[in-house]
Formats: C-alpha cells, structure tokens, sequence
C-alpha cells in the first residue's frame, strides 16, 4: 500500500508538473504574440511616420529652396546697397535724415496749401456769379474746416489748389459776356455784362439807357453808374458776340486802389 500510494503521489506530481509547463508554454505563446502585434503596430506606426517624414522633407526642402532663393534675393539687394552706404548705422542715418527733410518740406507743403485755400475761398466770392459756375465744383472740393483738410492727402490737396488756379487764370486772361440781375443804388437791374477778366466788368441795360462799371472786392462787385458810356459798352459786347466787326471801342476804365487780399 505504501508503495502504491507513493507511486500514486509521484504520477500526481509529473501531472502537475506536465500541466505547470503546459501553462507555461501557453502563457509564453500568448506573450509571444502579444509582442508580435505590438511589433506589427509599431512597424506600421514606423511605415506611417516614414510616408510623412517624406512628404514633410519634400515640403520643407521646397521651402528651403524659396528661402534660399529669397535670400540670395535679400543679398543682392543688401550688396547693392553697401555700394551707397559702407554700414547699416550710415544707411539708417541716412533713412532718418530723409525722413526728417521729407517730413520738413511736407510741413512747408502744409504752410503752403493752407494759404493757397484760405486764398481760394476768397476768390470764390470775387468771382461774379455769371461766371462761377464753371468753377464751382471746383471750390466745392476745398476742405471746408482745418481739421478736414488735416485729413486729406496732400497730393489731393495740391491738385485740387493747383486745379482752381489754373480755372481762376483762364477767367482772368478772357472777355466774357454775360446776362445777370444787379442791384445798383437800391433798383435791381438786368443787365448784359462784359467782364474785363476778374479785374473790371461793364453792365449795359438792354435798352441802352443806363451803364455801369464794376470793381472786384473781397465780398462783392461794387457797381458805380457810367450811363454816357452806355454806347460803348453795348458795342464792345456786340465786338465780343461777333454782332458787329472788330474795332477798337473806348471803354470807362478806372484806375482803383489794390483792394488787400
């Protein structure tokens, strides 16, 4: 019985002993394979990393390229620019002493256009109205306030100067015949006018009974009667409108004092 109970304990270990390896071997098989999906994985985590790293080396080399292009661009225009200047500090003071000079003369340019429009607006009162309608969009672009001139650009602010003056200088260099309604000596008239540039103008009735002369000022034309000279001014109008020949007509011109600006 000892005998049969030993051999009986001995063939119960070598089963425990069979199953313990089995289990061992199981466990190292799953382990195995466990290693081989993360192996798996990663070799495809690797090939995925691999296409993008390529396509981003593809990226980053034309990249490269375009800097190196605008850095060999850059260089140029530095080496050229040594040829004006021997070192940055000496180019950027020159920089700032332009910008200095640029900034005094738009300071005179500023001086100037505030006179000139200042200017401007009283001419546009000393243009009669028969003839200020040619001109009046013109005065109509002036800034109307400081501040709203401070806003536009000078270059805007000079062609529109230089636009009114050239309109102003064609007045004043022609004959022009008009037909208006004056007030003269407290009657309203209308009369046809013959304006001797922007410096005198002569009013005949169409009737040719009364005449007067006409003096710019800063606010208004002052009219001061002339009726024996009625005749000549309707035969200067008539010259002017190609109603009569050209001939030499003695008009009632006065020498006035320079009215102030």
């Amino acid at each position: 019985m000892r005998f049969v109970s030993r051999c009986a304990a001995v063939v119960a270990v070598g089963l425990g002993m069979a199953h313990s390896a089995a289990a061992q071997r199981q466990d190292a098989l799953g382990e195995l394979d466990a290693l081989v999906e993360r192996w798996m994985a990663l070799r495809t985590t690797m090939a995925e990393e691999k296409r993008d790293w390529e396509a981003r080396r593809e990226q980053w080399a034309e990249e490269i390229a375009l800097l190196e292009r605008e850095a060999a661009t850059l260089k140029e225009e530095i080496d050229a620019g040594h040829t004006f200047a021997s070192s940055v500090e000496t180019k950027r003071a020159a920089v700032l002493a332009r910008k200095e000079r640029m900034e005094a003369e738009r300071r005179k340019l500023r001086a100037v256009l505030d006179r000139a429009e200042a200017d401007l607006r009283r001419w546009r009162e000393r243009i009669p109205p028969g003839l200020r309608a040619s001109s009046a969009t013109a005065f109509d672009a002036l800034p109307a306030t400081q501040k709203e001139a401070e806003k536009r650009p000078l270059p805007k602010r000079a062609q529109t100067v230089a636009a009114l003056y050239t309109q102003i200088e064609t007045l004043q260099n022609r004959f022009h015949a008009t037909r208006e309604t004056l007030a003269v000596e407290g009657a309203r008239r209308q009369v046809d006018v013959l304006y001797v540039g922007l410096a005198r103008a002569f009013a005949v009735s169409p009737g040719n009974d009364w005449a007067a002369v006409g003096v710019p000022s800063n606010t208004a034309w002052t009219w001061t009667p002339a009726i024996p000279d009625a005749a000549a001014v309707r035969r200067a109008i008539d010259v002017l409108n190609r109603r009569e020949t050209a001939q030499l007509v003695a008009l009632p011109m006065r020498v006035a004092a320079e009215v102030a600006p």
